[in-house]
């Protein structure tokens, strides 16, 4: 906390020597976290921040890339090439300790995200009601601005909530979750605040998101790219179908889901951004990535990316001496894989191991960073269905077909391949382990069921163990900066 203040008072002076530019925010000027008269003076200054709120959560160590790592190779799909511990070794073995880089990393890159969404939303509602916007912002702008920033904030704390507390359904809430910071912090005073509990933190993610829903715009006209890189309606309903999921609460899943999802293929969404699922699996993540599919992505340009070692590409490709390769023999997910699978065709072997090739730009780092896709929110009501219901029906299997014929056309379900309902959730986590591999889903789908994290073999950096849902590194600790400046946070 004490660095992203000092890094906070670094910004507020570059922004006010070089001013505000009219770039879209892949390539924004810097954003203070600091409250300053003038930032609200103007419509381009205002868009600046905006502009800036969206730079900041793309940050590298956050969902620029690493949070999607993170989450992967935490799991059992992947092996890593060095021990380096810059590049996710002590994640990837289950070795994080409070003061390991990535834990303190992470924790501060969200807090200071979630500080400049406050300052802005401080600064933005006290010139609104003052009537000192009125003039060159109108009501829905203002609207926008704050629907933004309230989304931004709680996908923040979802992501926290993933790394650094226990699953909602562990006491249903009732744990200790991380401090809620509401407000703007502009001093170090500020520090202390005790940590809420799980429950009051996914309270608040969903008042911001419900908060959001009702006074965003429904989508961005026909510019596609502002469509998949801005908050929308569809962004936020798709985001609440994830958070009620990790909450158990199938029937709320359902509900937000039925707002977009028709009951009957083509599954094109009813409302806002047409978001459908794109003709091909490989073309959701090739150039411009601005497919229908894609409902919130991080994107890269070469002049602004997520860094060397923060890009999804680093991590993924078959390019890097510090990247993952795919664990493949008996009983893997690769071996599990049809050949004729289009999501197994976007891998290579390169030297005798076997890498995903959905991240290509090694050099100029220009692959997008997915966030959520619509695939996701299908399977999400799909899961929902039958859970919630507790028993298999068609509407459910056609969604999960919907996603598993798309990359495997003679993969179709039927009813009789479902036993029972169980057969049905272990089908669903199989096809999530396939759709978004590389993509920061599998730590988060193990955690929402109370699943054990498998053991891995990672060759010769050796044998790695299963980490069970009541072992203390069946998530990250809170990292030791914030245990030394919150003396209310606790361990």
């Amino acid at each position: 906390m004490k660095n992203m203040l000092k890094y906070s008072i670094i910004l507020i002076f570059i922004l006010l020597i070089s001013g505000c530019t009219k770039d879209q925010w892949m390539n924004p000027a810097p954003i203070t976290s600091l409250s300053d008269l003038t930032v609200f003076d103007n419509k381009e200054r205002i868009d600046n921040q905006v502009n800036g709120m969206y730079a900041s959560l793309k940050s590298g160590q956050h969902l620029g890339g690493r949070f999607q790592v993170y989450n992967d190779v935490r799991c059992d799909n992947f092996a890593p090439n060095s021990s380096n511990l810059v590049t996710c070794y002590a994640s990837w073995n289950h070795t994080v300790l409070s003061s390991t880089n990535e834990i303190q990393n992470l924790w501060g890159a969200i807090y200071q995200t979630i500080n400049v969404v406050n300052v802005f939303l401080d600064g933005l509602t006290a010139a609104w009601d003052a009537g000192k916007l009125s003039s060159f912002v109108t009501k829905a702008e203002y609207d926008q601005y704050r629907g933004e920033a309230l989304a931004i904030r709680a996908i923040c704390y979802f992501d926290l909530m993933q790394m650094y507390s226990k699953p909602y359904h562990m006491g249903t809430g009732a744990n200790r979750g991380v401090p809620l910071r509401l407000k703007a912090m502009k001093s170090a005073e500020e520090n202390d605040l005790a940590p809420s509990t799980v429950a009051e933190i996914y309270t608040q993610i969903l008042k911001d998101l419900n908060d959001a829903e009702s006074i965003v715009k429904s989508d961005f006209g026909t510019n596609q790219l502002l469509n998949v890189t801005r908050i929308h309606k569809n962004t936020i309903i798709a985001f609440k179908t994830r958070v009620y999921l990790h909450m158990h609460n199938w029937a709320q899943v359902v509900a937000e889901s039925a707002k977009i999802v028709p009951n009957a293929a083509p599954y094109t969404a009813t409302s806002g951004v047409a978001n459908t699922l794109n003709a091909s699996y490989a073309g959701v993540f090739a150039s411009p990535h601005a497919t229908k599919e894609t409902i919130f992505s991080m994107p890269h340009t070469s002049s602004n990316n997520a860094g060397t070692q923060n890009h999804l590409q680093h991590y993924f490709g078959s390019g890097s001496g510090e990247s993952y390769y795919l664990v493949s023999g008996a009983g893997t997910l690769y071996e599990t894989m049809d050949a004729t699978d289009a999501r197994k065709v976007m891998m290579a072997t390169v030297g005798g191991k076997v890498y995903l090739t959905k991240y290509v730009d090694q050099a100029t780092r220009t692959d997008y960073a997915p966030v959520i896709r619509w695939a996701e929110v299908l399977l999400n009501r799909a899961e929902a269905l039958v859970r919630g219901g507790g028993a298999v029906d068609g509407q459910a299997i056609n969604l999960l077909n919907a996603v598993r014929t798309r990359s495997f056309p003679t993969g179709a379900y039927n009813a009789a391949d479902f036993a029972n309902a169980q057969a049905f959730y272990n089908a669903v986590l199989l096809e999530r382990n396939m759709e978004f591999l590389g993509e920061g889903m599998r730590n988060m789908d193990l955690m929402r069921l109370g699943l054990t994290i498998p053991g891995k073999d990672g060759a010769e950096f050796g044998k790695v163990s299963t980490v069970s849902p009541s072992a203390e590194n069946y998530f990250w600790p809170v990292p030791v900066t914030e245990l030394t400046y919150n003396n209310l946070m606790t361990p």
